[in-house]
């Protein structure tokens, strides 16, 4: 009778522990895995040529931080569109063929169409700063990501950023 008695007050608060351990334990693992998609795992680099590139940046509260945008036109020309800092004024101007070549080399060399489709913080952030990526090939296939206070790991979006802004400070 006093094995059934305890048996009554312990298993439950044992099973409660058990139950708290394992949410707890399955919580780390889910988190650390969402930083890992399906897609990220099995995507790759599309086979077709760069068409259209566009970064860009911006707060909660105002306009774009930053913005790029490098595109082929249908008479051939590539164009960039983009500001020389933050909150400044866009500019454009024509800009050799090749700079599509050089930023889908940045892509394939960072593993940017590895990206997930979308970035958050662990935690909720009221303010900050978004961004979005996107590119398209010549085949018809593209990529995108973007994220709200947070950002996919490595160096690939600020060397596309950096040779953006490069296109637009370069003498002619």
């Amino acid at each position: 009778m006093l094995f059934c008695s305890l048996n009554r007050i312990f298993v439950p608060s044992t099973l409660n522990t058990l139950n708290m351990m394992t949410w707890i334990l399955v919580s780390l693992v889910s988190s650390w895995l969402g930083t890992l998609s399906v897609e990220s795992i099995f995507s790759k680099m599309p086979e077709g040529e760069l068409v259209k590139v566009e970064y860009t940046e911006h707060g909660t509260m105002a306009g774009y931080r930053y913005y790029a945008l490098v595109e082929r036109q249908e008479d051939g020309t590539v164009i960039v569109k983009a500001q020389r800092e933050k909150y400044g004024e866009i500019i454009e101007k024509k800009v050799k063929a090749e700079t599509l070549a050089d930023l889908r080399a940045i892509i394939k060399e960072y593993k940017m169409y590895k990206y997930k489709e979308y970035y958050l913080p662990p935690f909720q952030v009221l303010d900050g700063y978004s961004w979005s990526f996107s590119a398209k090939f010549s085949n018809g296939e593209s990529i995108s990501s973007g994220g709200s206070n947070a950002r996919p790991r490595g160096e690939g979006l600020g060397a596309l950023q950096e040779y953006m802004i490069s296109l637009v400070t370069a003498k002619e």
